[in-house]
């Protein structure tokens, strides 16, 4: 059994803990760090979680084999590399970093010292996405020619003022962190490689300093072309297409419950997973993945070269909305 500390206890950090708590075979909370334990002193108490206000100090705790990162983005780099150094496993949150030599460093200096580093893309374990997966394998599509995907969230009204989401630093670029970096992923565990992207990013109502609209391009190294378009002033809706020769492909709802395969000959299939929790079921999924990294039963199933693929297409967005140009994905 892997014990756990989690650094960050806000919504989704609790989520994370409440996944597995008490019913995980593999791996188990013990404590959390946050920056005012009196807010959390209850759900702390109710999931026996010792709580710190340090993270070094939760750290130093011996009893703990691993962290995971719930806390600001922009965070994550140097949390990492502390965690490396004190010899704890590390699960990080999405995005893992915010730029690529970041990325590369942190498992660098996990592998140095002989530590687990993953992130957590809680989509890639729904069942819609390996489906999906299964069929592109089988070539049941035909050759990939387009993949477009659309996700908005109303945060950038709700948030209130001086929330840390709501600045350009953890914010950039219309919703790449919190909503963008998902698309991405998926696209990249798809289709592999992009090597370009042009962003267009606005700011017309949100009254913090972040963008309500980015609209991206994307070039693949296969040859394929790829959109993204993220808002945060909008009613939670998302779609997820993939189109080939042979048949498309469309995943709906928030909940990614819905996949559509529509060839062009035959009849249609509609997958349902309304049974999935995209909130519960993918997190335990991807934190039972990491303790089996862990224990050595078997690799997680995100590479570590497609995370830093991942961080590279976000911070080569993030440039592109700033430059309002193309930018090549280094």
């Amino acid at each position: 059994m892997i014990k756990a500390g989690v650094a960050g206890l806000g919504r989704w950090g609790q989520n994370l803990v409440r996944s597995v708590q008490g019913t995980s075979e593999t791996i188990s909370f013990t404590a959390g760090m946050v920056r005012n334990p009196d807010k959390v002193a209850d759900f702390a108490a109710e999931q026996g979680l010792q709580l710190f206000d340090n993270y070094d100090a939760m750290l130093a705790d011996a009893d703990i084999d691993a962290v995971v990162l719930a806390t600001p983005h922009s965070l994550h780099f140097e949390q990492m590399l502390a965690a490396a150094a004190a010899g704890k496993h590390i699960y990080s949150e999405k995005p893992f970093t915010m730029h690529k030599d970041e990325a590369e460093r942190a498992i660098a200096a996990a592998n140095d010292a002989g530590v687990q580093i993953v992130v957590g893309h809680n989509r890639r374990f729904h069942p819609a996405i390996t489906e999906l997966r299964s069929r592109l394998a089988d070539g049941a599509l035909g050759t990939p020619l387009h993949v477009e995907a659309f996700e908005s969230i109303a945060g950038g009204l709700l948030f209130p003022p001086g929330d840390w989401h709501l600045t350009r630093q953890e914010w950039p670029a219309a919703g790449m962190t919190p909503l963008g970096i998902h698309l991405i992923d998926g696209m990249v565990d798809l289709f592999g490689t992009v090597t370009s992207v042009h962003c267009l990013s606005v700011h017309r109502v949100v009254e913090a300093d972040v963008d309500d609209v980015a609209s991206v391009l994307l070039q693949f190294d296969s040859g394929m072309t790829g959109y993204v378009c993220t808002i945060v002033v909008a009613r939670p809706e998302l779609r997820f297409a993939v189109h080939g020769t042979d048949a498309s492909a469309v995943i709906s709802a928030r909940s990614y419950s819905s996949l559509d395969i529509l060839p062009f000959k035959g009849e249609p299939e509609n997958f349902r997973y309304d049974d999935f929790d995209i909130e519960a079921d993918a997190l335990t999924a991807e934190l039972e993945a990491f303790a089996d990294a862990v224990e050595g039963r078997a690799p997680y199933p995100i590479p570590h070269d497609q995370i830093i693929h991942v961080v590279a297409v976000l911070e080569a967005i993030i440039k592109s909305s700033e430059t309002k140009a193309p930018v090549e994905v280094g």
